[in-house]
């Protein structure tokens, strides 16, 4: 198998970036995703499809509440990428000094951010590595007018010591998750 060129390709498949939100047993906390899409073609009926690597402590708090808030990221929540995306939630809480609030599910609603969804779990897929979340929308709004923040655009824009330290999470995540896969 050619991983680089599995790699080019794949990498064509990210969403814009989102922010993942949840809450269970007085702790609330949240991550960056890359992955997340529309799974219904119904409008009366929204579903959206989340992918959440296990060893985040966002994954744990969203299979015990079965409830998450999915918000698109929009330039201006370039802060919300070392918040939420370089470091862990078991370390302290990764939603201090961000606004947010409550609402429908109880998962913690990001004001500062484009927009968000408050979904239901409906299904979860066993990936090994990874949990897929298949999930009802029960709400949303959008917040701020603007283009949502994808990958690559935000990669261009974070400081170097933000990607040094991504990097080196990410291969921490792939040896975790290479021994997931056994």
């Amino acid at each position: 198998m050619d991983e680089q060129a599995i790699q080019q390709i794949t990498s064509h498949f990210w969403a814009p970036l989102v922010a993942i939100t949840t809450a269970h047993g007085g702790q609330a906390s949240g991550q960056i995703a890359v992955s997340a899409l529309n799974a219904s073609i119904l409008r009366d009926r929204p579903r959206i499809l989340i992918d959440i690597w296990k060893a985040n402590f966002t994954h744990h708090l969203l299979l015990e509440s079965g409830v998450f808030a999915l918000h698109l990221l929009g330039e201006h929540n370039l802060n919300l990428i070392e918040q939420l995306g370089l470091r862990s939630g078991r370390d302290g809480d990764k939603l201090a000094g961000l606004r947010w609030e409550t609402r429908q599910t109880g998962a913690p609603i990001l004001l500062d951010t484009l927009s968000y969804l408050e979904a239901r779990v409906r299904a979860t897929l066993d990936a090994g590595d990874m949990t897929c979340f298949l999930a009802d929308v029960l709400d949303g709004a959008i917040l701020t007018p603007g283009e949502p923040l994808t990958w690559p655009a935000a990669r261009a824009r974070l400081p170097t010591d933000w990607l040094a330290r991504y990097d080196a999470n990410q291969a921490h995540q792939r040896d975790v998750a290479r021994g997931l896969l056994g």
